[in-house]
C-alpha cells in the first residue's frame, strides 16, 4: 500500500504543472459554489434579521442572566415584575451554592400544583428546599412566540430540574481527585493534539495547497539579464490568511476546552469567550439603515475577497483555455481579460451587498463626493482611466511590446485602469500613467510586426579597399545568429569624412528587445573582422607644416640679462 502511496505522489509531480492547472480551476469552483451558497444564505439571513427587527420594535426586550454552578453555565432566566433578572439569578445561584456545600440527597422534582411551578430539592415542601419558580417571562426569553401555559411551564421546568440535577451531579464529581486527574491527563492530550494538528495543517499547506498557486517570484524573460522579482499573489495571500484563522481557531477552542474542564477557571473561559462575543458580534456599526457587527463586516471582506479571486482565477482560466487557441492578439487577451473581470467585479459587488441587507442608495453622499473630486483634483485620475480604455480598444501598444518612451526602452509587463508598467532592460519597473501614451510620441518595435532594422556607422582608413570593407561587414552580419537572412543584410558607404571613409551596417532582428546586445556583439565582431584583414579603423589627426624661414623672436631684458650671464659661465668653465 505504501509502494501504491509513493507511486501516486511520483506520478503527481511527474505531472505537477496539470495537477496545479487542474487545482486551480477546482478551487475556483469551489469557491465560486461558497459565494453562491453564502449570497443564498445571507439573503435569508438577511430577511429573517429584518422581521426581527420588525418584532423588536413591537415588544419590549427581556433581560436575561445566566444560572451558574461551579463556573458552568445552564440556562438563563428572565426578569420578573419583582427582581430584576441579575438579582434573581444571583438568589438562584446562591441556593444552588449551598445546596453544593451540604450533604444532602440530591433529587430534583418540580411542584406543578400552581399555575407557576416551582423546582425543589427532595421529596416535597415540607422538608424541602426550594430551588427556582419558573415564569412566563423565562418562556418567552427563550421563545417570543411561545404560548404560555401551564403545560409548557411545566414542561420547561421539568428540563430545567433535569439538567440542574445532573449538574449538581457533575459539580460534586469535580471535587474529586480522580477527576482532577483525568481532566489533567486529558488536557495534556488535547494540547499535544492541538500541537499535532498545528503541524500538520503546515505540511498539508507546503507540500499540497502551496504548489497550486502561482510563484512568489517570477523569473526574467529568457536573454535577458535581469534578476528574479517577487510577484504579490492574492490567492496565495488569502490562503494564507484561511491557514492563520484555522490555526487561531483551533488554538482558541484548545484553550476554552481546557480552561473549561476545572471548576476553579471555568469562569475564565466564560469571561473570555463573552469578550470575544462582545467585541465581534455585541457591537453593532451602523452603515446606512443596517447595522453590522465586526464580525459581520470581516465576513463581508472575506467574500469581497473571494469574489475578487474567483474573478481572477476564472477570467485566467478563459484567457488560458479558450482566448490563447482563438488566435488573438496578446494585446486583445489582455483586453477581453480586463473587461470580463471588472464586469463580474462590478455585478458581483453589487451583489453580495444587497443580499447584504446594505442599502446602495445610501452610497449616493459618497457618490456625489467623488463626482467633486473628480471634477476639482482627481482630474488626472480620470484622464488615466479614460486613456486605460483607449489603449483597450485602439490597442497602439500590447503586453509584450518593445517600446521607447520618453528615452527609456523596455517591454510593456501590464495595462492596467491606470497605469502601464514597462519592464527596462535593466529589469527596472517603470510605473507610467496610461495619458502619456497618448499625450506623447511613443515608438513601438513590435507594433504589428516585431521585425526591426539597426544602424552600425563603421569608419575605415582611407587606404582601406571599399570592396572588401563592404564584403567582411556583409560576413559580419551574416554570421550573427540573431540576424534574420530576408530580408539580407546590406552595406552603405554613407561619405568622406576628415579622416575616413564612413560606412553603415544595416541589418533586421525579430528580438527588439535583444537591440543592446545584438549592437555589441556586431561591434565586436567587426573589431574581430578588421584586424585578421588589415583594415584599420582610424582616429582624428591633424598634420602641422612649419615653413624653413626665419622667424623673428624678441627676448625681454631679463631674458637677455639670463642669457649672457649663462655664457659667461659657460666661458669659465673652459
Amino acid at each position: 500500500m505504501f509502494r501504491q502511496f509513493w507511486a501516486d505522489i511520483g506520478h503527481i509531480k511527474k505531472y505537477q504543472y496539470r495537477w496545479r492547472t487542474a487545482g486551480r480551476f477546482l478551487l475556483g469552483v469551489l469557491l465560486g459554489g461558497l459565494l453562491c451558497l453564502t449570497v443564498l444564505g445571507t439573503s435569508q439571513t438577511v430577511a429573517q434579521g429584518t422581521k426581527g427587527q420588525e418584532s423588536t420594535v413591537k415588544e419590549e426586550t427581556i433581560s436575561t442572566a445566566w444560572i451558574v454552578i461551579e463556573g458552568q453555565r445552564l440556562f438563563q432566566v428572565a426578569e420578573t415584575q419583582d427582581l430584576t433578572a441579575k438579582q434573581r439569578a444571583q438568589g438562584i445561584n446562591a441556593e444552588l451554592a449551598e445546596l453544593m456545600k451540604s450533604n444532602d440527597s440530591l433529587s430534583v422534582i418540580v411542584d406543578g400544583s400552581d399555575f407557576t411551578p416551582i423546582i425543589y430539592n427532595a421529596s416535597g415542601r415540607s422538608n424541602s428546599r426550594q430551588l427556582m419558580s419558573v415564569t412566563g417571562n423565562d418562556l418567552q426569553a427563550i421563545d417570543p412566540d411561545s404560548d404560555v401555559q401551564k403545560e409548557t411551564l411545566e414542561r420547561q421546568a421539568i428540563v430545567w430540574a433535569e439538567d440542574i440535577e445532573a449538574a449538581l451531579e457533575q459539580a460534586r464529581l469535580e471535587r474529586s481527585d480522580d477527576y482532577l486527574l483525568r481532566a489533567a491527563l486529558i488536557s495534556l492530550s488535547v494540547l499535544v493534539a492541538t500541537l499535532g494538528v498545528h503541524y500538520l495543517l503546515g505540511l498539508l499547506w507546503s507540500r499540497y495547497v502551496l504548489p497550486l498557486f502561482p510563484p512568489t517570484v517570477t523569473s526574467p524573460s529568457p536573454g535577458t539579464t535581469g534578476l528574479s522579482r517577487p510577484q504579490f499573489s492574492l490567492a496565495r495571500f488569502g490562503g494564507q490568511l484561511l491557514l492563520l484563522g484555522l490555526r487561531v481557531s483551533l488554538g482558541l477552542w484548545a484553550l476554552l476546552y481546557v480552561v473549561k474542564q476545572f471548576r476553579f477557571t471555568r469562569a475564565w473561559a466564560y469571561r473570555l469567550q463573552d469578550g470575544l462575543r462582545h467585541t465581534f458580534v455585541g457591537q453593532s456599526l451602523p452603515l446606512g439603515e443596517t447595522s453590522l457587527s465586526i464580525a459581520d463586516i470581516l465576513a463581508l471582506l472575506g467574500w469581497l475577497g473571494g469574489l475578487i479571486l474567483v474573478a481572477k482565477i476564472s477570467t485566467n482560466v478563459m484567457r488560458s483555455r479558450l482566448l490563447q487557441t482563438s488566435g488573438l492578439s496578446l494585446g486583445m487577451q489582455a483586453g477581453i481579460t480586463i473587461l470580463a473581470r471588472y464586469a463580474i467585479l462590478f455585478v458581483g459587488i453589487i451583489a453580495i451587498l444587497q443580499l447584504w441587507g446594505i442599502d446602495l442608495s445610501s452610497l449616493t453622499l459618497l457618490a456625489s463626493a467623488l463626482g467633486v473630486g473628480l471634477g476639482l483634483g482627481l482630474q488626472n485620475i480620470a484622464k488615466d482611466i479614460s486613456s486605460g480604455l483607449v489603449l483597450v480598444f485602439e490597442r497602439p501598444i500590447q503586453v509584450g511590446d518593445f517600446i521607447e518612451l520618453g528615452g527609456k526602452m523596455g517591454m510593456v509587463d501590464r495595462i492596467g485602469p491606470r497605469s502601464t508598467d514597462i519592464r527596462t532592460l535593466d529589469q527596472v519597473s517603470i510605473i507610467v500613467p496610461n495619458s502619456r501614451f497618448l499625450e506623447n510620441d511613443v515608438i513601438n518595435w513590435s507594433h504589428r510586426n516585431s521585425l526591426s532594422r539597426i544602424h552600425i556607422p563603421v569608419g575605415v582608413s582611407y587606404a582601406s579597399k571599399p570592396e572588401m570593407v563592404k564584403t567582411v561587414l556583409l560576413q559580419v552580419g551574416r554570421e550573427h545568429p540573431d540576424v534574420v537572412a530576408a530580408p539580407a543584410p546590406e552595406v552603405f558607404l554613407q561619405g568622406f569624412g576628415d579622416n575616413s571613409l564612413d560606412f553603415e551596417l544595416l541589418v533586421w532582428i525579430r528580438k527588439p528587445q535583444q537591440y543592446p546586445r545584438i549592437r555589441s556583439d556586431l561591434n565586436f565582431a567587426i573589431v574581430h573582422a578588421f584586424s585578421q584583414v588589415g583594415i584599420e579603423i582610424p582616429f582624428p589627426q591633424r598634420d602641422i607644416h612649419l615653413s624653413h624661414m626665419p622667424l623673428p623672436v624678441t627676448l625681454s631684458d631679463d631674458s637677455l640679462n639670463q642669457l649672457s650671464k649663462r655664457q659667461n659661465l659657460d666661458n669659465k668653465k673652459f
